[in-house]
Order: C-alpha cells, then sequence, then structure tokens
C-alpha cells in the first residue's frame, strides 16, 4: 500500500481540492437529475477521474474500494458478461455489461475516496448537496407555478398535461432519492426539526408530482426508517426482507395481482395496469428459463408468441420490465437473484454499522430505491445506476467521521513510521 506524501500541508491541500470535486458533484447531481438526466452519468465519471487524480498520492483507487462490495459486483457483472452469450445481441448486451462494471465500480472508488476527508472538508462538500437540492426545488415549484417554463424553453412545448408533468419523473425521483442524506447531514449538524421535516417534505413534493413510483418508494422508506428507529434489530429484519422477498415472491405476487383483475381495476392509472399485465407475462417467462434466464438485457427482445398486449401497438414488454427484481430473474436467472442478493446484502451491512441517526436515514434511502427500483426504469439504465450510486456516494460524505469505516484508508494517509537504525536493531 503506498503511503502519503512527507509533506502533510500537500496532502492537506488533496483532500481540499478533493472536497471541492465532491461538493461540486453533490451540488449539480439534483439539478442536472431534474433537467439533464443523461448528464448525471458523465458528471460521475468526471467526478471519479479528478478525484482518483486527487487522491493518487495517498493512495492508488483500488486501495480504496471496499473489498467484500467490489467483488460481489464484479461476480455479478461477471455473470452478466456469461450471460450476454445467449442474448439475440451478444455484442451490445456485453459492451453494456462493462458499462455497467464502469460506473459501479467508479461509484465504489467515490465511496471510499470520500472516507477520506476530515470533518470540515466532509462538511464542505454536504453544504454542496444542501445548495443543489435547495436549487432543484426551487425549479421544480417554478415549473409547478409559471407552466413548466424551464422544460419548456430547454425541450419545447410538452403535448398535453401529463406530459408536461412527467416529463419531471425522474427528477423528482433524484430528489425522493436524495432527501435522505440531506436528511441525515441536517442531524448531524444538529438541525434536528429540519431533518425531521425533509423527507415529509419530499414526500409532499412528490404528490405534488405525477410519479408514483417516487410517492411510493418514499411512503415506504419513511416507514422503514420509523420501524428502524425502533433499533437495530428491527432494521436488520427490515433490510433482510427488502433484500430477498422482492427476488423470490416476486413472480408468485405478479401472478396474484393479474388473478386480482388488477390490470383492469378502473381505479388505477393506466400506466399502473399496464405494469400489472406486464409483470403478469414476465412471470411466466420466468418459469420457463428459471436459472439461467433469457440473457442479459434481453427484455425487450422476449418472444411474446400469442400473448395478448395490454393496449393497440403495444409490446408485451417494453423496453424493460419496469420491475427491478423481475428483470434480474427474468434476464439472470436464479444465479443472478444469488449475486444480486450478495451485493446488496455487503451494501446492508455496512448501513447496519452505521450509528443510529446515520443508519436509520441510510435504510430509509435503501428502501426508497429499492421501492423506485421495483415500480420504474430498467435496471441497466446509465442515468438510473448513476442516481443510485451518487446518493451512495454523497450518504458517505454526509458522516460524521467517527462513523466513517476507514480501516482500510487509515494505512494509506497515517504518515510513515520511520525505520529503526541498524544499531538499534542489534540491540
Amino acid at each position: 500500500m503506498t503511503t502519503p506524501t512527507q509533506d502533510p500541508s500537500r496532502d492537506h491541500q488533496r483532500l481540499n481540492r478533493l472536497s471541492l470535486i465532491l461538493a461540486g458533484f453533490c451540488l449539480l447531481l439534483p439539478v442536472l437529475g431534474l433537467l439533464a438526466p443523461k448528464a448525471v452519468v458523465p458528471l460521475s465519471l468526471v467526478t471519479g477521474l479528478a478525484a482518483a487524480a486527487m487522491v493518487w498520492g495517498l493512495a492508488r483507487p483500488w486501495q480504496l474500494m471496499n473489498r467484500s462490495i467490489t467483488l460481489a459486483v464484479c461476480l455479478f457483472v461477471g455473470w452478466c458478461l456469461i450471460a450476454s452469450l445467449w442474448t439475440p445481441l451478444p455484442q451490445e448486451a456485453a459492451m453494456l455489461a462493462l458499462r455497467v462494471a464502469v460506473l459501479l465500480l467508479i461509484m465504489v472508488f467515490l465511496c471510499g475516496a470520500a472516507g477520506l476527508m476530515d470533518t470540515a472538508q466532509s462538511r464542505r462538500a454536504g453544504f454542496g448537496l444542501a445548495a443543489g437540492v435547495a436549487l432543484a426545488v426551487v425549479l421544480v415549484l417554478i415549473e409547478f407555478v409559471f407552466g413548466f417554463p424551464v422544460y419548456t424553453a430547454l425541450k419545447g412545448p410538452p403535448a398535453n398535461d401529463y406530459a408536461a408533468y412527467s416529463r419531471l419523473n425522474r427528477g423528482i425521483t433524484t430528489l425522493a432519492i436524495l432527501a435522505w442524506p440531506l436528511a441525515a447531514l441536517c442531524w448531524h449538524l444538529r438541525f434536528r426539526p429540519v431533518a425531521f421535516a425533509v423527507p415529509p417534505a419530499a414526500l409532499a413534493l412528490a404528490l405534488s408530482s405525477q410519479s408514483s413510483a417516487a410517492v411510493l418508494g418514499l411512503f415506504a422508506g419513511l416507514l422503514a426508517a420509523a420501524l428502524a428507529g425502533l433499533g437495530r434489530r428491527a432494521g436488520r429484519l427490515i433490510l433482510a426482507a427488502a433484500i430477498v422477498l422482492p427476488l423470490a415472491a416476486g413472480p408468485g405476487v405478479a401472478k396474484l395481482m393479474k388473478e386480482a383483475g388488477l390490470h383492469e381495476a378502473t381505479y388505477l392509472s393506466p400506466t399502473a395496469r399496464y405494469r400489472v399485465h406486464t409483470w403478469d407475462f414476465v412471470a411466466d417467462k420466468i418459469v420457463e428459463r428459471p436459472l439461467a434466464g433469457w440473457g442479459f438485457d434481453s427484455s425487450a427482445s422476449i418472444p411474446a408468441a400469442d400473448a395478448e398486449p395490454f393496449g393497440r401497438g403495444r409490446k408485451a414488454i417494453p423496453s424493460h420490465p419496469h420491475n427491478g427484481p423481475l428483470q434480474i430473474l427474468l434476464e439472470l436467472g436464479a444465479a443472478g437473484a444469488v449475486l444480486t442478493i450478495a451485493v446488496l446484502f455487503f451494501i446492508a451491512r455496512r448501513i447496519d454499522g452505521l450509528p443510529p441517526a446515520a443508519r436509520v436515514c441510510s435504510q430509509g434511502m435503501f428502501i426508497t430505491i429499492l421501492c423506485i427500483a421495483s415500480t420504474a426504469y430498467g435496471l441497466w439504465q446509465s442515468h438510473w445506476l448513476a442516481v443510485i450510486g451518487g446518493a451512495a456516494v454523497i450518504s458517505v460524505i454526509v458522516l460524521p467521521r467517527s462513523a466513517r469505516d476507514s480501516l482500510p484508508r487509515k494505512a494509506a494517509t497515517d504518515p510513515p513510521q520511520p525505520r529503526p537504525s541498524a544499531a538499534h536493531r542489534d540491540r
């Protein structure tokens, strides 16, 4: 393992620059997540490269990455590459798997790099988060109050009111996720009433939008956070259930929803009924290839045979099933499900080791993300992975220094010990 330079002031300057880089990331993530979601991906890549350059004199980037999570991610992506062999377009699928690997590993590195900062440096980055979320909320309110002027200027007038509101959905889900690290930051800064108010305020904002996924995610996250506040054991049960049950029971629940007639329930929105219809079809296809699945990124190419589409001109499965657990089972089979559980388990284990306030907020965010992933977006969409990974990085940034797992980083940042002289060794 490398050691820092002999000049502590130079090392401190490196970390100051790192904190500015991460502050910029925290500032831009909520704003770009709202106005230009695809720009979150290059933001993440540029931040990763800049952070790697800053920490190079302190440690090599791979030395800062959590070994368990890194290994689990590599095994998962390895299976994705193998499962690319039986997809209709193997080369394209393999390239997508590699892009997913790069993005995820950059995020794991940034989580490690964030732990190098001292309290003042991490607080500087945290203020970037507060400013970015505040700016994004102001933009949302401007859109709601004045008839979507910003989006109209950027993308032209919407076709109807539903289209106008739905263009904000990705940004609303981003804010729903980032509400949790913002609440943790307010708690650590001793703004306790504000910390309690942030997630409910985010829920109120989501209720004003068309993003049912954000509403469901925040509602479930608030419930999980409340139960996790009862103690660590309750939090562990929540995390275990959230990791295992969607993958173990997802297909069965999908069939029950169709049998209950939810695909025809007029009190549900058309998009919700469409999902119920699609999930039932996906559940049938999972049973046909339960072990290895239909191949990585193959959802849109699954043969529909005589399956009845939900609406005229629509496919049985759109570009993806709009359900992360079902997509894992459909494309990667039981093997992919086991590896997914492994990745989530190691993340949950780190969450479980946090102090109470940080643990409760992180569990709320974890459940919010899983709920959104179970109702919206394809798992391999780069902007979605970048938002999830970025939220994880920010959750580390806002942690108090004493709460960070700095064991592997300590050796990289402590000053080197002088070697004893030959005379001293001979004594």
